[in-house]
């Protein structure tokens, strides 16, 4: 077995990846960004909405059209993004010009975009239970070069070199597993096709567990507006306590990851981290030096992105084909949460001109929303569910007429007694043996002279009947009518 085959050597190169990735976004928020004060201070929102931007594009362009991803266009289009933007801001800061630094700043938020999506399409490549290894030992790693970073005073040009050097080892280390994964993609049926016959393979991004991902970083946004980042050493490894020992447990003991559990752990934290935060507000939130206020949202928001993390690989592991979606729609919603965060806060800092009492208000009721979604809201909803409900695609591998299918000389008589069985409709029996056939929804409109919609509408009523969330449990169904009317003879 080649390396490039072996499990063990494609875990440990996409952990190094992802944690690549995460030195990189902290070179950025810690050592560049604070380079923007003074010279142009909406730089770094401008390069937060345009990675935004970016992300969703490419999750409705893969949604709708995936046969645009053509992998070495796409990571040549980003690598010049991201050297243009590097470029900018070297002259911008060097030069102390806000219109190079606003040049700049967009390429910053695009640039890095690509690279994420094919580090997670090699995390989904892997499986959940390499992922509950994979994920925690990445963020592990990553603290310590964080911490590393942190003490020793790190020049702008070297932190500028780094922010580059990470991103191009991260591409380096996953291409070759991410490659066939995006051909794959770009090769198939569409999700919009695929979403009509299996709708339980795919998340909306009106979809809770996206949802989640906006209003907790939107939450941790704000809150973040309203103080200093995270300075000390000692306040950093505070911070880092949750999710290393999530590593120990997971890792070290072989303990399974819950991600319920993980989202309650998260949750508490950044509403500790609300509680205190008044206490800097007035002034008396320190305690030794340490803000405990940063330290919980900084510990809450770690465990968080843990947790999305692996929402996104164990989701895309499931259904392939929707994988460059989940993984722009999940980052697209916590950049967004988090640029939404800190113009809420910027905007109630502005209405109440510094006054303490009026920021206390808002944030009481922040976070008392907060805390209402959290736990009333999603009361019922469970990660863990969401990611065992999700449905496995089978994509049809051949469409036109003659196929293998057509030769079961059974296949009319088990749809004709599932039919019966489940008290489908002539039209629905009709839409039945095509989707037993494997075909998709373009192929039914075709057939059948039928909209878009009819056909949705048609696959969604056959699917209630029997009880069912996706084409391959139908077709299993089906196949499996041969077996009962055998067994009755």
């Amino acid at each position: 077995m080649s390396d490039k085959a072996s499990p063990a050597t494609m875990t440990a190169r996409a952990t190094a990846a992802l944690a690549l990735l995460l030195v990189n976004g902290f070179l950025l928020n810690n050592l560049l960004f604070p380079h923007f004060i003074g010279i142009n201070d909406g730089a770094r929102e401008v390069s937060t909405y345009c990675g935004v931007v970016f992300f969703l594009l490419l999750g409705v362009a893969a949604y709708r059209k995936p046969s645009v991803f053509r992998e070495k266009a796409w990571s040549a289009i980003s690598f010049l993004a991201l050297f243009a933007g590097i470029a900018f801001l070297y002259l911008g800061i060097t030069l102390r010009s806000p219109l190079l630094l606003a040049i700049g700043s967009p390429f910053g938020g695009i640039g890095t975009v690509w690279f994420a999506v094919l580090t997670f399409l090699t995390l989904m490549k892997l499986g959940p239970a390499r992922c509950t290894v994979c994920i925690p030992t990445a963020f592990v790693a990553s603290y310590a070069v964080n911490l590393a970073l942190s003490l020793a005073p790190v020049p702008f040009e070297l932190g500028l070199a780094l922010y580059a050097l990470t991103i191009v080892a991260a591409f380096a280390l996953v291409r070759g597993y991410a490659i066939d994964t995006v051909e794959t993609i770009r090769t198939v049926d569409s999700p919009i096709v695929l979403d009509v016959t299996n709708p339980s393979s795919y998340l909306p991004f009106s979809h809770p567990v996206f949802v989640s991902i906006l209003l907790f970083n939107a939450a941790y946004g704000y809150a973040l507006n309203l103080q200093a980042a995270i300075e000390t050493p000692a306040q950093m490894l505070l911070s880092f306590v949750p999710v290393t020992a999530v590593f120990l447990m997971v890792v070290i003991g072989r303990m399974r990851l819950n991600a319920d559990v993980l989202f309650q752990t998260s949750t508490l934290l950044v509403f500790a981290g609300f509680l205190t935060a008044p206490l800097v507000l007035i002034g008396s939130g320190a305690m030794g030096g340490l803000q405990f206020s940063s330290v919980f949202l900084h510990a809450g928001a770690s465990a968080f992105t843990l947790l999305m993390y692996f929402l996104v690989a164990v989701a895309g592991s499931r259904n392939m084909l929707g994988g460059i979606t989940t993984v722009a729609f999940a980052m697209g919603a916590s950049w967004c949460g988090i640029g939404i965060g800190a113009l809420i806060g910027q905007a109630i800092s502005g209405i109440t001109a510094g006054d303490v009492d009026g920021i206390l208000w808002a944030s009481a009721f922040i976070t008392f929303g907060f805390m209402f979604y959290s736990f009333v809201v999603l009361k019922k909803f469970s990660f863990e569910s969401t990611m065992q409900d999700i449905v496995p695609v089978v994509p049809a591998a051949i469409e036109a007429d003659g196929d293998g299918a057509d030769d079961l000389p059974s296949l009319e008589d088990n749809c004709r007694t599932v039919a019966e069985r489940f008290g489908l409709t002539n039209r629905e029996s009709e839409v039945l043996e095509l989707l037993a056939r494997g075909r998709t929804s373009p192929v039914i409109q075709e057939k059948l002279f039928l909209s878009h919609n009819t056909v949705k509408t048609h696959v969604r009523h056959i699917y209630t009947k029997m009880g069912i969330h996706s084409q391959q449990e139908l077709i299993d169904i089906v196949e499996a009518a041969a077996d009962e009317d055998g067994s009755d003879a």
